[in-house]
C-alpha cells in the first residue's frame, strides 16, 4: 500500500508536466495546486488508504477541468464538489490534529469539526471560481443556482466525510482497547505509563507485609 501511495504522489508532478506540454497554462496551474495538496497529504502522514483516495480524487477533479467534463456532463460538477470537499475536509482535520492544533475529541466533535471545515472550504472554492471567472477564464460556470448547488454538495460531502472518518477512527480500536496504525501516536500517555515523568507503579511483587496489631 505504501508503494502505491508513493506512486500516486508522483502522478501530481507528472500531471503538471503533461498539462504544460499538451494543454494550457491554466491547466498546469490547477495541477500545481493539486501538487500542493498532495504534499500536505504526505506531510500529514495520513493512513495510506486515505492518502491515496484523497490524491486520486483531487487529480480527478483537476483532469476533469482539463478535459472539459464539467461542460459535457451537468451533474459532474456536483459529484466532484461532493467528493473533493469530503476528502479535503478530512485532510484539514487530520492536518490540524497532526500539527497539534486540535486535541483528540469524541465522535460527535469529529463530525462537527470536519463538517465545519468542509463548509469553509466549499465557500473558499466558490470564491476561487468567482475569481477565475473574472480574471482567468469567462467560461468558468458561475451563477446563483450553480453556486448554491456546489455549496450544498460540498456541505453534504463534508458531513459524510465526518461520519465515515469517525467510523474509521472507531474501527481502529481493537476489542482489547488497543489502537491500530498511526492512531496510536495520538493517544496521550498518562503519568503512570512507563517512560514518562510520572511515578509509575513498581512492577515488582506486591507488598504482602501484614500489619501487626
Amino acid at each position: 500500500m505504501s508503494r502505491l501511495a508513493l506512486a500516486v504522489r508522483w502522478v501530481g508532478p507528472l500531471s503538471v508536466l503533461l498539462t504544460a506540454l499538451f494543454f494550457d497554462v491554466v491547466g498546469a496551474s490547477v495541477m500545481m495546486l493539486v501538487c500542493l495538496a498532495i504534499t500536505i497529504t504526505w506531510r500529514a502522514r495520513l493512513p495510506a488508504a486515505l492518502e491515496i483516495v484523497t490524491d486520486l480524487t483531487l487529480l480527478l477533479a483537476a483532469w476533469s477541468s482539463v478535459f472539459l467534463l464539467y461542460e459535457k456532463y451537468a451533474y459532474w460538477d456536483a459529484v466532484i464538489h461532493f467528493a473533493a470537499t469530503a476528502v479535503l475536509a478530512e485532510l484539514a482535520f487530520r492536518s490540524l490534529e497532526r500539527w497539534s492544533r486540535l486535541s483528540p475529541r469524541g465522535p460527535v466533535s469529529h463530525v462537527v469539526v470536519v463538517t465545519s471545515l468542509g463548509a469553509a472550504l466549499a465557500l473558499v472554492w466558490e470564491y476561487l471560481e468567482f475569481t477565475g471567472y473574472y480574471l482567468v477564464d469567462p467560461q468558468v460556470n458561475v451563477g446563483y443556482l450553480d453556486t448554491m448547488g456546489d455549496l450544498a454538495a460540498g456541505h453534504a460531502g463534508a458531513l459524510v466525510a465526518g461520519i465515515v472518518g469517525t467510523w474509521a477512527r472507531q474501527g481502529a480500536v481493537l476489542p482489547g482497547g488497543t489502537l491500530t496504525g498511526r492512531d496510536t501516536a495520538r493517544v496521550p500517555r498518562t503519568a503512570g505509563d512507563a517512560g514518562t515523568s510520572g511515578n509509575p507503579r513498581p512492577s515488582g511483587r506486591p507488598d504482602t507485609t501484614e500489619k501487626k496489631d
